[in-house]
């Protein structure tokens, strides 16, 4: 049985070959990213003076799509409830947060970016160390983790994760 044994370089080479094309899929997984990442939700008062504190300081609070705003409790809903010091709630008059004193006659509103998370996924440039070629595809911002992987708040309220970024990974590898 022959051994094959590249010549001296030959591997570095075909990885600077290959590094363009590496950085296309990867940007393909960004465009896959973006259009699956969940919108941004603002939290937004109607802003007169009967809005109760706990909205008052929740206005303008901005979660992605798929996680809970973290509005401060009222004191009955604490004592009677048994809510923590926060309230979790999808939205505003969010029945599932288990809060009665904190959406009774809430006309709280959000306000949905579409592009909130989408905007900040980038492709960096490939980077090539001797065979070896990396390309990183990143989505930053507040909660981008928790969006992706989902997250328990407390009262075992549960946020299920978009899998924005590991789904486009997917599709992508599977035009492949």
């Amino acid at each position: 049985m022959a051994k094959f044994v590249p010549a001296r370089g030959l591997e570095e080479a075909l990885a600077q070959m290959v590094a363009p094309a590496v950085h296309r899929i990867a940007r393909q997984v960004e465009i896959e990213a973006k259009r699956l990442a969940p919108p941004v939700k603002r939290w937004v008062t109607v802003g007169d003076d009967q809005v109760r504190p706990t909205h008052v300081s929740a206005q303008g609070q901005a979660v992605p799509g798929n996680l809970r705003f973290a509005i401060n409790s009222m004191d009955w809903d604490r004592r009677h409830r048994g809510v923590g010091e926060k309230t979790y709630m999808r939205a505003p008059k969010d029945q599932s947060s288990r809060a009665i004193a904190n959406i009774r006659n809430c006309r709280c509103t959000t306000h949905s970016d579409p592009d909130g998370i989408a905007k900040n996924i980038n492709t960096g440039p490939p980077v090539v160390a001797g065979k070896k070629v990396t390309v990183t595809v990143s989505a930053r911002g507040h909660l981008v983790v928790e969006a992706e992987v989902g997250t328990v708040y407390p009262g075992n309220l549960v946020a299920d994760g978009a899998h924005f970024m590991s789904r486009s990974a997917a599709i992508v590898a599977a035009r492949r």
